[in-house]
């Protein structure tokens, strides 16, 4: 009877093990899921265009685009709610349509708890997470915070910041899931908030019970006695293998807890979205290899993707992550085994290659990865043009630390991205120098917008057969005071680095806007950066300082480059499209340094082409530019363009183009540059001859 005892004991404790192990995983399932829900929140609520387009008059196209049609999948969340300044509702969605209630309404004090526990949390995000139930008596995970921006180009809010609700029902698909995710028989959801006996119990923030998480007992060792006991009775060897039973199971349950453990383990060093290492693994790993004796080459390659920003803001996040787990995908096909890849941000990978041919081997694989993104990726009948820009460090003295290493690389990177992206930049200490040198240029350019220090300088334009000035083009000039003259294409560089070329653009379209204001005659012609173009509200802030300045839009024309004209083609459109309903005329600059084809020309029906200087030079001297030239403007008015070739340094250059049906000419060899001034005092001496252009030759 002794023995029969002692059996039961210990099928009891098998039991009771085996309780408490499923316990941890449900409660750790449970915390899995909002913290999910937490990082999912800081995705759509840390973002330029949630801090631009949803305080004030929110964008109504932009909430239904990322929010609505976000709700109707369920993937990541079934109902968005954005709460204003006085915590009422602005917008309220449920499974792809309106919600019939707002967020405190459909929520009740559950929620409040929560927002009331973000109070006096406005410099800098926050958000809260919790389980609460809904009207329906529906039990949601719920996750409420503050929407920011992610960089410092978009001002914080000021005061008390509009709040995102995001919530996710808790259906039986997501309890089964967590069932699978953490090896859980069984696992399904009680409202009852009184319930007694095992299951996790859900708290709403207000401490008030709700309902639990619930699971089948699987009696283990209860089962395993009631099978061997009729046979304890009849040899003690059976009872001999019924111990040797059981204690298999406490093993086997011994195992499950591991893995359970094991599994909480490594959610904690991964990235929930792609899978692969997160920055804390990352980092870990990096310390560890820096401090191995004897020493090994050790190389980190940190990529940062180009253009990923304007495919979330097109296309919205649920798209945007999917080509975040294509890109891993292949970017871990292509490292497979040959170092720890690890996602470190929003749209940021890093490779730690820590083996003996690390160093040779981290431009290698650099290129390869740069390589792999020179496809387009196709989702959902999406051709998504996306690349990647690589630094590398290397360890090259003793001393150095993992976070310095982590940081020699991301300066790299940025300096790939400043020679022209998608490529593999080495780090050396002078990009440090140049570093510290661009901040100061950075930092000194706000001073100079602040204080008006910018010079706006304007170049004529002549119609080609009269040789009449009709039209000017506004060029930034910036006089530093210990300096000198900034080249152009440096400090406007520095501007789309740090965050300012849509305040440089500002204020050279309203100086410029209201020079031209004296030349009734004259039309006005206005360079814009792609990173302008790529600003979602471009349009509408052009129009409003038409409207400020009193320039009429007929007589403004925007030139575009090529470059953002092929690499966001659908975003370009929609500008050209919203320019030309303003009555502003588009002149695509540049012609022919870049790859536009034909068909890109049709498709955006611009008003002009301007042929780059590059293809003009020489044209009157060499017999293949201008047949080229002449090919280019044959082209241009196939198409129904008027011509304007830049750059014409000669009487005999000006006379080619002319013949060869060019609309209007622009160069050096009938005026510079000059003051806003000068082109007023021009102007009002021109007669109704071509003697104009001799003026301006003069001066």
């Amino acid at each position: 009877m002794f023995m029969i005892f002692a059996l039961n004991e210990m099928a009891e404790e098998v039991d009771r093990i085996d309780d408490v192990a499923t316990e941890r995983s449900a409660d750790a399932s449970l915390r899995a899921f909002l913290k999910r829900l937490r990082e999912i929140h800081g995705d759509y609520a840390v973002w330029d265009d949630a801090a631009t387009k949803l305080y004030g008059e929110i964008d109504k196209e932009f909430a239904f685009g990322n929010f609505k049609d976000a709700t109707r999948s369920g993937v990541f969340f079934d109902a968005a709610y954005l709460l204003d300044e006085n915590g009422q509702t602005v917008f309220s969605f449920r499974r792809g349509g309106l919600a019939p209630r707002g967020a405190l309404e459909e929520f009740g004090s559950p929620l409040q708890a929560l927002v009331t526990g973000l109070a006096g949390q406005y410099r800098a995000f926050d958000s809260k997470v919790g389980v609460m139930r809904d009207r329906s008596g529906a039990i949601s995970a719920v996750a409420v915070g503050s929407i920011f921006p992610a960089s410092a180009a978009v001002p914080r809010p000021v005061g008390r910041p509009r709040m995102l609700v995001l919530a996710h029902v808790l259906d039986d698909l997501s309890i089964r899931q967590m069932g699978q995710d953490f090896v859980i028989d069984g696992i399904a959801l009680s409202f009852d908030p009184n319930r007694t006996g095992q299951g996790v119990r859900l708290i709403d923030p207000t401490g008030k019970p709700i309902g639990a998480l619930t699971w089948a007992q699987s009696n283990h060792g209860s089962k395993a006695f009631s099978r061997v006991a009729p046979t304890a009775y009849i040899t003690l060897a059976v009872i001999g293998l019924t111990i040797l039973f059981l204690l298999g199971i406490g093993y086997a349950n011994l195992v499950a807890v591991r893995r359970r453990e094991r599994q909480a383990v490594y959610d904690a060093n991964h990235d929930s979205l792609t899978g692969l290492p997160n920055r804390a693994a990352l980092t870990r790993a990096l310390e560890e290899a820096v401090r191995r004796q004897p020493p090994q080459p050790l190389a980190v390659l940190f990529l940062d993707l180009d253009g990923f920003k304007e495919v979330n803001d097109s296309y919205g996040h649920e798209i945007g992550d999917r080509l975040l787990q294509e890109v891993a995908r292949g970017f871990e096909s292509i490292c497979a085994r040959r170092g720890l890849l690890a996602r470190v941000g929003g749209d940021e990978f890093a490779l730690v290659l820590d083996n003996r041919d690390a160093v040779v081997a981290a431009e290698e694989i650099g290129s390869r990865l740069v390589r792999y993104l020179d496809s387009p990726i196709v989702l959902d009948d999406r051709v998504i043009v996306i690349g990647t820009s690589v630094g590398i460090a290397v360890v090259e003295e003793e001393g150095v630390t993992a976070d310095e290493l982590l940081r020699r690389a991301d300066v790299a990177m940025y300096q790939a991205k400043e020679l022209g992206r998608s490529r593999v930049a080495l780090y050396d200490r002078s990009i440090d120098a140049e570093k510290i040198d661009r901040k100061r240029l950075a930092s000194e350019l706000r001073e100079a917008l602040k204080s008006d220090a910018l010079h706006v300088v304007y170049q004529p334009i002549f119609e080609a057969q009269t040789m009449r000035p009709v039209q000017v083009e506004a060029l930034l000039r910036w006089p530093h005071p210990q300096e000198g003259m900034i080249p152009p294409d440096l400090f406007i560089s520095v501007a789309e680095e740090n965050g300012l070329m849509d305040a440089v653009g500002n204020w050279v379209l309203r100086n410029a806007c209201r020079d031209a204001l004296n030349w009734p005659d004259i039309r006005l012609a206005i360079n814009v950066s792609p990173v302008q173009f790529r600003n979602p509200g471009f349009d509408r802030n052009l129009a409003a300082i038409l409207a400020e300045t009193g320039l009429p839009a007929e007589r403004l024309e925007v030139e575009m480059t090529e470059t953002h004209l092929v690499t966001f083609p659908d975003r370009a459109q929609h500008i050209v499209a919203s320019l030309r309903v303003l009555g502003v005329s588009v002149a695509l600059d540049d012609f022919g340094t870049g790859y536009s084809s034909i068909g890109y020309l049709r498709r955006f029906s611009f008003d002009k082409l301007k042929i780059d200087r590059s293809l003009v030079h020489g044209v009157s001297v060499d017999l293949e530019t201008r047949r080229l030239c002449e090919a280019t403007i044959a082209l241009g008015l196939a198409l129904n363009l008027e011509v304007t070739a830049e750059g014409i340094e000669s009487e005999a250059d000006a006379e080619i183009m002319r013949q060869a049906g060019c609309s209007y000419l622009q160069g050096f060899a009938f005026a510079r540059p000059m003051p806003a001034a000068a082109i007023t005092e021009l102007l009002e001496d021109r007669g109704d001859d071509a003697g104009t252009g001799e003026a301006l030759r003069t001066a």
